[in-house]
């Protein structure tokens, strides 16, 4: 765990957040593009390899500032070679990113909150509720760690933010975070091509993102084919059902030129019936979209079973002959917990989420949280879309 910090921690400020905080020591503003540089571009997290700068600056900032990014509290290895990484918060908690190897191409799982407050009835993690938002700097700084770790160039991976939380409700952060991965002279120098961002469907930050300097791919979490059958599974969905959730996405297509897809987990007896086969086909085709079909991950905890794979493959089957670009996700990592749905601090082989090593250093931070019912209802008034 990490002390209580003293002095203020530079990771995740911006170039003009940087000039701000060092105009008492520095005011040149160049420092502050230099100091960006190197944490974010060289990821250099000590003062004094930073050795452009002068000595007396260095010894300045090292006892004005601290550099502080997650650090592994646990690592768990899969037998398919996923590797879910527990991960300890400088500003205290904790929370979980998962690196996916992949022949040449590796995929970063990214967290964007530590829980989550939509309360998916089929994904752990909603089980925790929202224990907080993450700060830029812990989002960007889970990429630098996973980087450093399994020593990956820029755009030779991928990122996903299909981790811990819903990215559009930690909105703000989120695009702080997106500026440092993909700026080309200061940050990472990640291209945008290379990062997804999945939502479960706020449908108004959908439409804003689309109209932002920096514009992810974006996969939508749709998961039932009417109204009905998502609310039951998806409280968000009370908010903004369907259509409007496919209008915000027919304006992504339309303004942002990035792609887009739509996630479908296939749930025994809920959505995996013969009619919401043309359904799901119907909507897809709309945007146009392509469909990825995940397999459910099964936990003791949850309520359902996956759909069995003959039934998924005809699913792909059948929206590849009605047109529609499909495809099954491989379930990664699910012996230790790190498939998608997973991840809620548990150990594998728990009976419980926050069971695992990982639950005392969340336990630590852990709030009551709003329940599902109220979340959507701040939802509805904007709130989950502001911050």
């Amino acid at each position: 765990m990490f002390p209580v910090a003293s002095i203020r921690n530079l990771y995740g400020l911006s170039v003009e957040e940087l000039s701000e905080a060092l105009s008492p020591l520095e005011p040149r503003p160049f420092t502050a593009r230099q100091i960006a540089a190197h944490l974010y571009a060289r990821r250099l997290l000590d003062f004094d390899r930073m050795t452009d700068l002068p000595a007396k600056l260095r010894a300045e900032l090292a006892r004005s500032f601290t550099i502080q990014l997650p650090s592994p509290a646990e690592t768990l290895v899969s037998r398919d070679g996923t590797t879910r990484y527990v991960l300890s918060l400088p500003s205290a908690g904790s929370v979980e990113a998962v690196f996916i190897p992949s022949g040449k191409r590796a995929t970063l799982c990214i967290s964007s909150q530590s829980g989550c407050a939509l309360g998916c009835t089929f994904c752990m993690t909603g089980t925790l509720g929202l224990l907080r938002h993450l700060s830029s700097g812990e989002i960007a700084g889970q990429v630098a760690l996973l980087m450093d770790l399994h020593r990956l160039r820029p755009n030779c991976f991928n990122i996903v933010f299909m981790g811990m939380g819903e990215p559009l409700h930690n909105y703000q952060a989120l695009k702080a975070a997106l500026r440092l991965l993909c700026d080309r002279r200061t940050g990472f120098g990640i291209s945008p091509g290379h990062i997804t961002v999945s939502t479960a469907g706020l449908a108004p930050a959908i439409e804003k993102l689309a109209a932002e300097e920096i514009v992810p791919r974006l996969a939508v979490s749709l998961n039932a084919t009417t109204d009905e059958a998502r609310s039951r599974i998806m409280p968000i969905n009370k908010s903004y059902p369907i259509l409007s959730l496919m209008e915000a996405c027919g304006k992504f297509l339309r303004e942002a030129g990035q792609r887009l897809t739509l996630e479908y987990v296939m749930l025994s007896g809920v959505n995996d019936s013969r009619e919401d086969l043309p359904r799901l086909a119907r909507l897809a085709s709309s945007l146009p979209a392509r469909v990825n079909l995940i397999p459910f991950n099964a936990t003791p905890e949850l309520p359902f079973q996956p759909s069995p794979m003959e039934q998924v493959r005809r699913f792909r089957d059948g929206l590849l002959k009605r047109g529609v670009r499909a495809s099954i996700r491989a379930s990664r990592g699910p012996d230790i917990r790190a498939a998608c749905g997973q991840l809620s601090f548990g150990a594998p082989g728990d009976g419980a989420a926050g069971t695992g090593r990982g639950e005392s250093a969340a336990g630590k931070n852990r709030r009551a949280s709003d329940p599902p019912e109220a979340a959507m209802e701040r939802a509805a008034a904007g709130e989950l879309v502001a911050r």
